[in-house]
């Protein structure tokens, strides 16, 4: 019997697939939060990294922008990095070198924290609000739509795996034939009765051996 082959989306890829929506989704997300809830503190970055792209490219799109940095709360130190694109373009820090910046921070779960430039709304601008609102539903239909199609391929995998099963046992089950002494359903080559040991023949079933 040959196994139908299966169509549905290997684990691994499903599972980078749903990573990366939810973690587009988080940043929207927290973006928003720490908009209109974030407080801020000043914090200290240790590694900066400022990558020309594009020179002709629109506002805040020229450059990729990477940065590491940490900040203390009640008297508890956090961490946090980011990369985002911007035509911001600080020199380089060299070692052992740090540089102050405003942090942006959840009072109440401060390990949700951005530099405060990256949320606040008055230097967003209005595409990147409006993106921010509108991604987090956008993300959420994609993970809809990928977990629908998931669920009905897997159901017709299913399907098909059972009519596989079923083909052969309705074969089997066509070839049965039913011992005449004791009533016993037999496989169709059968030759003798395993239940009461008679033969399956029937009486005009045999060979003539003087017919050569």
């Amino acid at each position: 019997m040959v196994k139908p082959k299966s169509k549905t989306i290997p684990w691994p890829i499903l599972g980078i697939v749903y990573a990366c929506l939810l973690f587009a989704m988080y940043i929207s997300l927290s973006t928003l939060v720490l908009g209109f809830w974030g407080q801020t503190t000043v914090g200290t970055i240790d590694s900066y990294e400022s990558r020309l792209d594009n020179r002709n490219a629109g506002e805040n799109r020229s450059r990729t922008v990477s940065k590491g940095y940490h900040f203390t709360v009640n008297g508890k130190g956090y961490r946090g990095y980011v990369i985002y694109l911007s035509d911001e373009s600080w020199p380089r820090l060299s070692a052992g070198e740090t540089r102050t910046e405003r942090i942006s921070y959840l009072p109440v779960f401060p390990y949700i924290n951005k530099p405060g430039a990256l949320v606040e709304f008055s230097k967003m601008g209005e595409l990147a609000i409006a993106y921010h609102f509108l991604a987090p539903f956008g993300y959420l239909f994609l993970l809809l739509l990928v977990s629908r199609t998931v669920i009905r391929q897997r159901k017709k995998s299913q399907r098909l795996s059972d009519q596989s099963v079923k083909k052969p046992m309705a074969a089997s089950k066509a070839t049965e034939i039913t011992c005449s002494a004791c009533g016993r359903k037999l496989p169709g080559d059968a030759q003798f009765c395993s239940g009461c040991g008679a033969s399956t023949k029937r009486p005009d079933d045999h060979s003539c051996h003087s017919c050569g």
